[in-house]
């Protein structure tokens, strides 16, 4: 399953290869992709965008209780 920030509704702990991953923005079940922003969050050189990093492994989402 798909997980984004619009869509989960709740929070949820996503682990990559049973490491948790803070601040993730996106996460594939099916394909093992993770994606991510490393703190501290810094902009892309001469653009406006947030710079991001993807992980791939074996991705599990649990919700937070």
């Amino acid at each position: 399953m798909i997980y984004t920030v619009e869509n989960r509704g709740r929070p949820v702990r996503v682990f990559v290869n049973g490491n948790e991953v803070r601040k993730a923005i996106y996460a594939d079940t099916e394909r093992g992709i993770v994606r991510y922003y490393p703190e501290p969050i810094r902009i892309k050189r001469g653009t406006d965008e947030v710079y991001t990093r993807t992980l791939r492994g074996q991705v599990t989402v649990e919700p937070m209780h």
